[in-house]
């Protein structure tokens, strides 16, 4: 091997090396910092070997997911936790305007409609074996189930939209 090769050889190999490792945490770090405030103000980002971990505090659920979007996308992170908190909307309304109606309620209220909704459920994704309960919207299961239908008495019983799920099924 002639001499220019020896000495071009190592230092092609440390370039290699070095790139081949990708950006580091503190690289990272700051390139997250940077875009993730500039997208959601308010929000910050501290990265650990690519885990990127956001917090703070933005003005709505939109800004959230944009600075979660935004630290997915830059080269090196590997995972993204997202702890960014949404402000709450201001509760008192203009005086000159009247206060937004309040949206329709995630559950049936009516209690004897939502079993109703529930039983005819389980009929349909064929799931015996399971006592439904419902008191002030909420769904109680119990009973035995089979582990390969449990799913399906899961989504049975969250397809009527009640408030609230309990599962005290037995699995066998």
């Amino acid at each position: 091997m002639n001499k220019s090769k020896r000495v071009w050889l190592p230092i092609v190999l440390l370039t290699a090396l070095t790139a081949a490792c990708g950006p580091k945490s503190a690289d990272i770090s700051a390139d997250v910092q940077s875009k993730v405030s500039a997208a959601a103000p308010g929000a910050n980002a501290s990265v650990k070997d690519g885990v990127v971990t956001l917090s703070g505090q933005v003005e709505s659920e939109a800004a959230k997911s944009l600075a979660e979007q935004t630290a997915r996308g830059i080269k090196g992170v590997k995972k993204v936790v997202n702890n960014i908190t949404v402000k709450p909307a201001a509760v008192a309304a203009a005086p000159d305007k009247a206060p937004e109606p309040a949206p329709p309620p995630l559950f049936e209220a009516d209690d004897a409609k939502l079993k109703d909704a529930v039983t005819a459920n389980m009929e349909k994704y064929k799931v015996s074996g399971v006592n439904v309960a419902v008191q002030n919207g909420e769904v109680k299961l119990t009973g035995d189930i089979k582990r390969d239908k449990l799913l399906d008495a899961m989504k049975a019983a969250n397809e009527a939209k009640p408030k609230k799920v309990i599962n005290e099924m037995n699995i066998q």
